[in-house]
């Protein structure tokens, strides 16, 4: 039987699903670019579906794994309105497609007010009514980005070599942990500002909240018992473009 293959080209990593003809959505991977050439494509594939946010070198790396079955590749754009969402953008288009697909997935699944939280490479926040409009959203650098940058403008700041998080609500004893730790509290104010502005600017109070990205496991337990973990909602996204056709 013929499936869909989903695929969602973030910043950082590719993730895939496959789509059954009845809708039913199975994780395939999800690696970084490097690792695509080592990656198998999925036989009985009928169309290929896409949400790109990536760089161009990146891209092609991703075109060239792509093309290795003689499949027809559709990619999505952000638009005005689909599926019950309203864009609040004034130039619908740039939005951030995993923004628009992630918001389309979470009304999909629940008509109710929505808060998207995507710590990845940038930190995103993006507001969803009952009644599918899109009120707007934030977007800082990532923690990643975050330390990058004060490396590049003060050369005697440096960083861990072996990857190490920041920790929240702990005080940096080294230049590296005061980054790390810095960086990680920052992206924690950002996520209770957004929760303080949802119920005081926007008197919500019976609301969703839904974190996603790489980044998730640095933010606090009493955070994230508040909401849910979504790594596919991208892909529930690309979804209800692939059932449309």
């Amino acid at each position: 039987m013929m499936k869909q293959l989903l695929v969602d080209a973030g910043n950082t990593r590719v993730k895939t699903a496959l789509m059954d003809a009845d809708g039913h959505l199975e994780p395939l991977f999800n690696v970084s670019y490097s690792e695509l050439k080592n990656t198998t494509f999925p036989s009985d594939i009928e169309n290929v579906w896409m949400g790109a946010v990536s760089n161009q070198e990146r891209m092609a790396l991703l075109s060239d794994w792509l093309h290795q079955a003689p499949v027809e590749v559709r990619e999505v754009h952000s638009e005005k309105s689909a599926f019950g969402v309203t864009n609040a953008y004034e130039q619908p288009e740039s939005l951030g497609i995993d923004r628009w697909l992630a918001m389309i997935g979470a009304f999909s699944e629940q008509q109710r007010a929505t808060l998207i939280i995507d710590a990845g490479t940038a930190i995103t926040a993006d507001w969803l009514d009952s009644g599918g409009r899109h009120l707007g959203g934030w977007i800082v650098p990532g923690v990643d980005l975050m330390q990058q940058a004060v490396i590049d403008r003060a050369p005697k700041v440096f960083r861990h070599h072996d990857g190490s998080w920041g920790k929240v609500n702990q005080l940096g004893l080294s230049t590296p942990d005061g980054l790390s730790n810095g960086c990680t509290n920052a992206m924690v104010g950002f996520i209770r500002q957004a929760l303080a502005v949802t119920e005081t600017e926007l008197d919500w109070f019976d609301y969703r909240i839904i974190f996603s990205g790489g980044s998730t496991p640095l933010i606090p337990i009493d955070l994230r018992r508040r909401g849910e973990l979504r790594t596919e909602l991208v892909l529930y996204g690309l979804a209800r473009y692939a059932e449309q056709k």
